[in-house]
């Protein structure tokens, strides 16, 4: 058992817990929502997950990233994946507040540029407000907003829903998968990373016929285990196994990694290793 990566991981996500009922990025840190919500996934915690997040620190129907600070869409969008999956009565008190409020909040619409080949008018999400639209806050919150969309009455607009499909497809890179931000920039085709492509990925699982997810699948599929990371392959292997694809190769590097994840402490990056290793609640929370 000792030498389970799971067993380890999930031993050392308990006993960095901090008594508010939360995690920091790392042990003896303020509590924090990315880590918070991600161990809660990992660790199955039906029961806290709703105390947890039901009285967790907000604003206007936003969670806060952490007491004190400010809304990251992004992170919001992972919390609610999170009391989708752990909340088993699907009857969350503020899951309609914060449903209504995510699909208040829009990144900048900007005019078309020269410099870029993308269509600036449409409005995704944003890191934090009054910014432009990211691939990631788009991915996770359109994914969370389509997890409750299969909730009665959850009072999700499906209009808001095809305008983030439409960002992501813009925004897919030459060949397939997805860059942080643009596909390109002065004429010159932008990199796509490993974690950005299996997050727009899970977010557009319900739409396998998209030339830029059949792209993108097989850009995911090469280079998999190129990013050495236990966020980047732990991405990787979640996205693989919600397509159906294969994973072993991804799954083995993973743990190999686990050592490693350990030793650098944070909580973000165990909890998401032990979601995609274990069978579970972190299956359940990126698949549709």
């Amino acid at each position: 058992m000792a030498d389970d990566p799971t067993f380890s991981l999930a031993r050392t996500l308990r006993s960095g817990r901090n008594a508010d009922g939360g995690w920091g990025y790392y042990a003896g840190k303020a509590s924090r929502l990315e880590p918070t919500s991600w161990a809660l996934i990992a660790l199955g915690q039906q029961g806290e997950a709703s105390k947890v997040l039901g009285n967790w620190p907000s604003t206007g129907g936003l969670l806060l990233e952490r007491a004190g600070g400010e809304s990251n869409f992004g992170f919001h969008g992972v919390a609610l994946l999170a009391l989708g999956t752990l909340a088993i009565d699907k009857n969350v008190r503020r899951a309609a507040e914060l449903i209504r409020a995510i699909q208040r909040a829009k990144g900048l619409a900007t005019a078309a540029s020269p410099v870029q080949r993308q269509d600036n008018s449409l409005q995704g999400w944003s890191w934090v407000p009054n910014t432009f639209s990211w691939v990631e806050p788009t991915a996770w919150c359109l994914l969370a907003l389509k997890k409750w969309a299969q909730v009665t009455d959850s009072g999700v607009d499906g209009n808001r829903l095809a305008v983030a499909e439409r960002l992501l497809v813009d925004r897919c890179c030459s060949g397939g998968g997805w860059n942080y931000g643009n596909s390109n920039v002065r004429g010159q085709q932008l990199k796509a990373f490993v974690p950005t492509t299996a997050i727009a990925l899970l977010s557009l699982q319900d739409k396998t016929s998209l030339p830029a997810v059949v792209e993108s699948l097989h850009f995911l599929e090469d280079h998999a285990t190129a990013e050495r990371s236990g966020v980047a392959l732990a991405l990787a292997l979640l996205a693989l196994t919600t397509y159906g694809r294969p994973g072993d190769a991804v799954r083995t590097a993973l743990a190999e990694q686990v050592p490693t994840t350990l030793a650098f402490g944070n909580h973000m990056s165990m909890a998401l290793a032990l979601s995609a290793l274990q069978q579970g609640s972190g299956d359940a929370a990126v698949r549709l």
